[in-house]
């Protein structure tokens, strides 16, 4: 998959050259850009960003810097029927100290940069349905504020779809029975078009749904495991994300490994049985690390950029 820069970007304009500074695109592995193409509301399947109807899709990306930090936050757009009645959705990403790229906001509509800012960061409209709403960054995410209603997530219209494509479907499409076992497993129901875990967010615009992450053979018995994510303050707040690891048996099920709220990062080092230890990432700079007993997965230590700390 080729990681794209384009110099369009839908309606996030800028009001001035003073208000945000247009970065250069920065070098990117392909793992890093799928990580980066999911934070702005485009899992990759089959090395092709896909749209929240489980089409193939090919957003713009532009890198600006929205808080004055010297760093680039990616901003995605894509046009789609499957986005009525604008027919857009939109992203913003940042990476974090992490290392980490996480979504900031996504949504049906389009955005617009205001020359005013929060704790830093700019301050945006979401034009939506006829409508504008404001946003603003609460130090995590960006959330509506001083609006009546709850602002949606990104999901599928019921405008006409294009053709299901062929490759296998993400998370917020119908998935196939082996990705429904792998939700289910981690404790994930089917909504419509999407699977949820028991947080139940109404719908505010920070919502994410279950999505399968990664899958891989992390201990070493030749059997896949899979990590489940789901996004959003409501539930889950300046963390903005919760994780399921599964594990695929002997008899082909699925059975529920670890579950916490944050970031998890598979380190080098190894518990019982040559499961490696997680560290769970999230705010701050000092995070827990936990590692496999054999049962389950315990505290072990504390440490930041493999240092320990407090």
């Amino acid at each position: 998959m080729a990681y794209r820069r384009s110099g369009a970007l839908l309606a996030l304009t800028l009001a001035t050259s003073a208000t945000a500074q247009t970065k250069p695109a920065p070098a990117i592995s392909k793992a890093e850009a799928a990580q980066l193409y999911a934070a702005g509301g485009f899992p990759i399947v089959n090395d092709q960003p896909t749209d929240a109807c489980g089409a193939p899709a090919r957003p713009s990306i532009r890198f600006i810097d929205m808080n004055g930090d010297r760093k680039a936050e990616a901003l995605f757009l894509h046009h789609s029927a499957c986005a009525a009645p604008e027919k857009a959705t939109f992203g913003i990403a940042a990476k974090g100290a992490d290392g980490r790229w996480r979504k900031l906001v996504a949504g049906n509509g389009t955005v617009r940069a205001l020359p005013t800012r929060t704790g830093g960061w700019l301050d945006l409209e979401w034009i939506h349905g006829g409508r504008t709403d404001p946003l603003r960054y609460n130090g995590s995410l960006y959330v509506v504020t001083g609006g009546k209603d709850r602002a949606t997530a990104i999901a599928p219209s019921t405008a006409p779809k294009p053709a299901p494509a062929p490759a296998p479907t993400t998370a917020a499409t119908a998935a196939p029975s082996g990705d429904a076992a792998i939700f289910r497993a981690a404790g994930f129901t089917r909504r419509g078009n999407q699977w949820r875990s028991g947080c139940d967010d109404p719908g505010t615009i920070s919502y994410s749904p279950g999505t399968i992450e990664k899958r891989t053979d992390l201990n070493g018995d030749g059997r896949p495991e899979a990590v489940v994510t789901e996004g959003g303050s409501y539930c889950y707040g300046n963390t903005g994300m919760a994780f399921w690891l599964v594990s695929q048996q002997a008899d082909g099920s699925w059975k529920l490994v670890v579950n916490s709220t944050g970031i998890p990062e598979f380190l080098k080092s190894k518990g019982v049985g040559g499961w490696p230890d997680i560290a769970i990432g999230g705010p701050g700079f000092c995070f827990p690390v936990v590692r496999w007993n054999g049962k389950a997965y315990v505290p072990n230590r504390r440490e930041y950029e493999g240092k320990p700390c407090r």
